[in-house]
């Protein structure tokens, strides 16, 4: 909206007589065409009665309509086919072409402003049209006239304007802006802005002439229609200054280009074509407003060669939320264009996190294989594996599965967004897409894998502990069922196997013997050498009762000097040479203490599960009623049943 000090600005340099308005016919075509009940007829006349001016309206009618079914030839298929607004428009810019080329401010670059403003309204025409946002031959004298408040200065203000042009030669546009407010209490931008409004241009077209060189400044939603139309006559403007710099200065102009290009989701080969159909179009209307020629640079050299380190004049993004913890993510981008593949790659760096690039979905399979990212980010249409096949693959691998996938797309229906969440997407982002959403999108996908991170911490570490618990447990069981001293299994472990290899002979028949083993005189051990001598004694034994025994017999340490010997599939006779070998083998043994040998034997008693042993009890009663009659017989003797 233009406010009341910029129109009275605007009532004063009107009074002066020298602001950059149509004459003659031109500016009657203006006025008439504002008349709600003038015909397309009384237009036609008005703009036949001057010859040149019918000339360059049918001429750049055919340039702006280059491709309709047929040639503009009269004034009556200009207006039937441009509509009255789109030629009250065409007539005001050609008009002030003519009537500006030349200026009174020699420090202003006349035919420099309305080359590169040519250039903004033909670039913007393309954009326009292929981004299909409004009427092509409208926005193309939005952009043509889109600096016209800097005309106007250097007209009516030509010495002091000219000053200004000296001081700041060379800086950037913000100051100029600057000293031009402080100067004449409006910049060209507001100025240009009041001039449209005057002129009856749409509120949009004036808002956007206000803030196309500096978009950010405009207060417009993000993403909308007017946002990107905004955008993308910014484009419009950084495509003119690419043509019209020195090769030198071209880098980081075409770095400026590719960034606000991938912003409003047109891609390299799509800019190309662009800039080729501006070169084609750029010299038809030099030669038809008597221009001269021009050179253009080739746009295929321009934007395939490979990206510029970013400028220090290109907008990076900010990541909003710089001031909160920041979960850092390994990403994937996956894009053939390489301005879009720049953007995000801009944006995720922004945000922290790590970022790896493919071009298509088979160059991505190998780096996830290598790399492992958290996030996918791939467009839709690539070359060789699109992004809907490389999401499939995806979810098949078992490892890949939770991998966060956000697909990218210009394509709005409802069926692809189905289609994208079918594949297996987690999220789908339509082109063009704003930093805000983007980074808001990026959230989401943060709180997902962080949380699919977290619970794979805890899964890992619910196993470690549940390994160590059970590690802990089967030490602890081992110590339950293990004597500390003669690290044999003691009764308890001793019961529960003798129950086992009971149920065991029940079911199949087998043999089942035991032991009862009991070293002699143990007490006057521990009397005469002392308790360490009696432990020494009981290892001693306990170690070779286990050398001596059967691999499938379990010796166990039974209580005290006790030893319980458990001996499947073993009839009497077999467990009676057992056990004799058992008893000899401790004999032979040579323990000293203190230089002093100590004499061991043992005494053995063996029963036999039989017919009339109906229980353990009843068994073990047997073998210690043997073990008793072997001592009793003297000791270091074995006694088994008959």
């Amino acid at each position: 909206m233009v406010d009341i000090a910029e129109q009275s600005i605007l009532t004063h340099l009107k009074s002066s007589g020298r602001l950059p308005t149509p004459k003659g016919v031109a500016l009657e075509v203006i006025n008439l065409t504002q008349r709600e009940d003038v015909s397309n007829q009384d237009i036609v006349r008005l703009i036949g009665a001057d010859p040149a001016l019918s000339a360059r309206v049918i001429r750049a009618a055919n340039v702006l309509l280059a491709n309709a079914s047929r040639p503009v030839v009269t004034i009556t298929d200009a207006v039937t086919v441009l509509g009255a607004r789109a030629l009250r428009q065409l007539v005001l810019g050609i008009a002030l072409i003519a009537d500006y080329r030349h200026g009174p401010c020699k420090q202003f670059d006349y035919q420099h402003f309305w080359t590169h403003s040519l250039l903004t309204g033909i670039a913007a025409r393309h954009l326009a049209a292929h981004a299909r946002l409004a009427a092509a031959e409208e926005v193309f004298v939005l952009g043509l006239l889109s600096n016209i408040g800097q005309l106007a200065l250097s007209t009516v203000h030509h010495k002091e304007y000219g000053e200004l042009l000296t001081q700041t030669k060379g800086k950037a546009v913000e100051e100029l802006l600057k000293l031009e407010h402080d100067r004449f209490g409006c910049d060209q931008a507001e100025l240009g802005e009041a001039m449209l409004a005057d002129m009856h241009f749409p509120k949009i077209y004036q808002m956007i002439a206000r803030h196309f060189r500096q978009p950010e400044t405009a207060k417009v939603t993000e993403g909308s229609r007017d946002w990107r139309l905004l955008h993308l006559l910014h484009l419009a403007a950084l495509i003119a200054d690419v043509c019209l710099a020195s090769p030198a200065e071209r880098g980081k102009l075409v770095t400026k280009i590719r960034r606000q290009a991938a912003s409003v989701a047109i891609e390299v080969a799509e800019l190309i074509e662009i800039g080729d159909a501006c070169a084609v179009d750029w010299l038809d209307w030099l030669a038809l407003m008597n221009m001269g020629a021009a050179h253009m640079p080739s746009f295929v050299e321009l934007l395939t060669q490979q990206p510029d380190a970013i400028a220090p004049e290109v907008e990076v993004p900010q990541w909003p939320h710089a001031d909160q913890d920041n979960y850092k993510m390994r990403v994937l981008v996956v894009e053939h264009d390489l301005n879009m593949l720049d953007l995000f790659k801009s944006m995720l760096v922004a945000a922290g996190h790590s970022v790896q690039t493919a071009r298509d979905g088979v160059e991505a399979l190998k780096v996830i294989a290598q790399q492992q990212p958290q996030v996918v980010i791939s467009d839709w249409l690539m070359p060789q594996m699109d992004g809907i096949a490389l999401c499939k693959k995806l979810r098949e691998n078992y490892d890949q599965r939770n991998m966060y996938i956000i697909i990218l797309t210009a394509q709005r229906s409802s069926d692809k967004l189905i289609e994208a969440f079918e594949a297996g997407a987690d999220d789908c982002m339509i082109k063009p897409l704003t930093q805000k959403i983007f980074f808001a999108r990026l959230r989401a996908a943060q709180r997902v894998v962080q949380l699919q991170e977290e619970l794979a911490f805890d899964r890992e570490q619910l196993l470690r502990f549940s390994k160590e618990l059970a590690a802990s447990n089967e030490h602890l069981q081992r110590l339950a069922l293990t004597d500390a001293l003669t690290e044999l299994p003691n009764r308890r472990f001793a019961m529960e196997r003798l129950e086992q290899e009971w149920a065991l002979s029940e079911r199949g028949g087998r043999n089942l013997t035991c032991m009862m083993v009991d070293i002699d005189h143990f007490k006057s051990i521990n009397d005469k050498f002392g308790h360490q001598a009696g432990d020494d004694a009981l290892k001693a034994v306990a170690h070779t009762l286990r050398q001596s025994a059967r691999t499938q017999d379990v010796v166990c340490r039974y209580g005290g000097e006790e030893f319980l010997i458990i001996c499947p599939e073993a009839d009497i006779d077999a467990a009676y040479q057992g056990a004799e070998r058992l008893r000899l083998n401790v004999a032979a043994l040579k323990l000293k203490n203190q230089g002093v040998s100590i004499k061991l034997t043992i005494s053995i008693g063996v029963a036999e599960k039989k017919a009339g042993v109906t229980s353990i009890d009843d068994l073990l009663n047997r073998a210690d009623e043997c073990l008793y009659a072997a001592k009793a017989g003297g000791r270091n003797q074995t006694v088994s049943e008959k």
